[in-house]
């Protein structure tokens, strides 16, 4: 049983919970006062965010495939 990779799929969960939570607090707040380029943008920033911060692995996996695809490998 490996301790380490229970605990940093806990906090992972804990963490994206909290993330949603900040993410739908801020859009409601651009929303409802009416600036939605604002909106876009932070909707726009958070998705990247959560890409790198949620699964590095596949941002990882993605740019080799693309590394070798350009270059060959």
């Amino acid at each position: 049983m490996n301790f380490g990779e229970n605990i940093q799929e806990w906090f992972s969960t804990q963490i994206g919970a909290l993330f949603l939570v900040i993410i739908g607090a801020v859009a409601i707040y651009f929303l409802v006062r009416r600036e939605f380029s604002k909106f876009v943008g932070f909707g726009v920033f958070a998705l990247i965010v959560s890409v790198f911060v949620f699964t590095p692995d596949v941002i990882k996996d993605l740019g080799s495939k693309m590394w070798s695809t350009v270059f060959g490998g």
